[in-house]
């Protein structure tokens, strides 16, 4: 089993001399709405909104301990990667209708959090089942190319297409899992691959 993060970190690697490192969070089944809900957004901050931020810093306090090779040297936090929103398809009608804003907010919040107004920001888009895609589906996608389209964020938030990279479902390991891309590693890595030749463009930016 693999992860974008996979060929993202080869392409990010190895476009600089410098070490790179990748804090993933990840946790099956959350919505952005609710689960990863971001302050602004109002109501009750979601809990994995919490726990990310969290866990963002305990990596970061780590690093000397981690790799004390390095220990000495300075970070830098240099990009966000947000890919998510197939449980937003089952969203309550209202909160699926404010996608794009909660997004908004969450990248918004993110950048506040660690004092980085204009920190890249690549979102993928969510993918799953190529052009087999619900109604529901079709919707989140086009939130997600409607919050990196926000005025406030041009030249540091960028849309990834990523439906072209589904491959069927009969050519993969998991035939039920189109929620995870049916386990095809083929479609992780280009997804990896597109975000992380994402990520560098919007470095060149800075």
């Amino acid at each position: 089993h693999i992860g974008p993060e996979f060929q993202f970190g080869h392409v990010v690697g190895e476009a600089t001399r410098a070490p790179v490192l990748l804090i993933k969070t990840a946790w099956g089944g959350k919505s952005l709405y609710r689960d990863f809900r971001p302050p602004s957004s109002g109501g009750d901050v979601g809990p994995y909104y919490t726990q990310m931020i969290a866990e963002i810093r305990e990596g970061l306090a780590a690093i000397s301990t981690d790799f004390p090779n390095i220990k000495s040297r300075r970070y830098q936090l240099a990009g966000f990667v947000w890919f998510q929103g197939w449980n937003d398809i089952f969203a309550p009608d209202v909160e699926r209708a404010k996608y794009s804003e909660h997004l908004i907010n969450l990248i918004d919040d993110v950048r506040k959090e660690f004092a980085t107004p204009a920190l890249p920001v690549v979102i993928g888009e969510l993918g799953n089942l190529g052009d087999q895609a619900s109604k529901n589906l079709l919707f989140i996608r086009t939130q997600q190319r409607t919050a990196a389209r926000h005025p406030a964020f041009a030249g540091t938030v960028a849309f990834v297409k990523t439906s072209t990279f589904a491959r069927p479902k009969e050519d993969s390991p998991n035939v039920s899992h189109g929620h995870h891309w049916f386990g095809n590693a083929e479609s992780y890595f280009l997804v990896g691959d597109a975000l992380g030749r994402a990520m560098l463009q919007l470095q060149r930016r800075r």
